[in-house]
This record gives C-alpha cells, structure tokens and sequence, in this order.
C-alpha cells in the first residue's frame, strides 16, 4: 500500500476528529489576546514581538502533547489499535503518516499564528516574510517533539503523553533564562524557543543567524534526534503490540 494512500486515509480521520480545528482555534485564539492585550500595554513594539513569540515557543511542547494524545487515544479506542496493526503494509508507515499530518497541520497553526498577528499587529520593522520564516524555523525545530510525544503516548498512554507535554513546556520557559545557557542546545525543549528568539534578534541587528551562538551544535543535534527517532519508530513497528498503554 503506496504511503499516500494511507496519508489520505488518514486525512479522513483527522477532519472527522477535534485535531483540525484545534490547529485552527488555538491561533486564532492566541492572536486575539494578545492583539487585545498589546492595544493597552504601554510596552515598545519591539518587546511585544518578542513575547508574542516566546510564548508560542514555549506552548509549541504542550499542544504537541494535546495533539498527539488525541491521535493515539482515538487509535486505542479503534479497537485498540487495529487500524494500524492491519495496514496492508509495513506498519511504520502508519506511524509516518500520522506523525507526518501532524507537524503539516503544526505548520499550517505557526504560519496562521505569526503571520495573522504580523498582520494585526502592523509593526513596519519586521515583515510578512519575517513571520513566514519564523514559522517555518519553529515547525523544524519540533520535529524531535513530535515524534518523542507520539512514542510516548503510544508506550505510556495518552495522560502520561499530556503530562510529558506540559513539563515540556515548563522546560521550555525554563531553558529560555540562565538556566538554559549552555545546555540548550541538546535539549528539544529548549531550541524552539531559542531559535525564535535568536532569529528575531539577528533580524533586528542585520546578523546572520546560522553562525550566532549554539545554532550549529543545536541543528546537528537536530538531524541526529530526528533520524535516531525515525529509527525508534521503525523499531517500534516491529516489535510494540499495543498491550502495553494505558488510558
């Protein structure tokens, strides 16, 4: 069975599920509060940007956690996973394809998110294109999350996947301060957050962002997280028979 057809399939249960529209509610959502809150604060312009975007960043881990519980849970509920264990082909391939519409549906939020408030927001400084490629640079460097979330909600079920995502946010804010400097680089919770800001910094001062500080080691680590956990759920397919998770 060719990858695209199951995609599709896919697809099909995703529109009939809650998922889509929380790809489409959340942003909106976020966009207006801060547009709200943004037309009374007194801060500079600057600084507004800059929090709008951190915070995305940091609540980038727990709606990955949202997401993907919601995708497992409903699997398990489907007869406890037999929609994927009876795909007429190799089963990581299911795997791919739901984490795949996952992040394409994460994209689609961060460009609706950035690119709605850069609208809204009409600061002439930075641009549409700014906001594109910050959505662009935030859905790469989840990659990792997603991935690891999927796992875990598959392993452990979908609660323990909420939690792990909330943590992962606390992470996040957490590796955005001191506290961060020096290990950020190896840690998936702590390079969304980073790279945002870093990226919106270097736009400011007209610097070139892939040689500012930790950004290689953080996108080699990257390459290697992803292509570990591709490996993880090629392994998984083979091995994991859906006994072990729990609600």
């Amino acid at each position: 069975m060719k990858f695209r057809y199951i995609v599709k399939s896919d697809l099909y249960k995703f529109f009939h599920a809650p998922v889509w529209l929380i790809h489409l509610l959340i942003p909106i959502m976020g966009i207006l509060l801060f547009l709200g809150y943004y037309s009374l604060s007194i801060v500079n312009h600057f600084n507004k940007v800059s929090m709008y975007i951190q915070v995305l960043s940091i609540c980038f881990p727990f709606l990955i956690g949202i997401v993907t519980s919601m995708v497992v849970g409903n699997e398990e509920r489907a007869g406890n996973f037999q929609t994927i264990f009876t795909v007429p082909t190799q089963k990581y391939k299911a795997y791919f394809s739901q984490i795949f519409i996952l992040i394409f549906f994460g994209f689609i939020a961060s460009i609706l998110a950035l690119v709605g408030f850069g609208l809204g927001f009409d600061y002439e400084v930075l641009n549409t294109g700014f906001y594109v490629r910050v959505a662009t640079l935030l859905s790469i460097s989840v990659l990792p999350l997603y991935m690891l979330q999927y796992i875990i909600c598959l392993l452990c079920g979908k609660g323990f996947g909420l939690v792990f995502g909330a943590v992962g946010s606390l992470l996040s804010a957490l590796l955005l301060t001191g506290l961060g400097d020096g290990i950020w680089t190896f840690l998936p919770w702590g390079i969304p957050a980073r790279f945002s800001h870093i990226f919106l910094i270097s736009t400011a001062m007209n610097t070139d962002f892939i040689n500012s500080r930790g950004i290689i080691p953080s996108v080699l680590w990257l390459v290697i997280a992803t292509c570990v956990l591709l490996a993880a759920l090629v392994l998984l397919s083979i091995k994991w028979e859906g006994r072990t998770t729990q609600n």
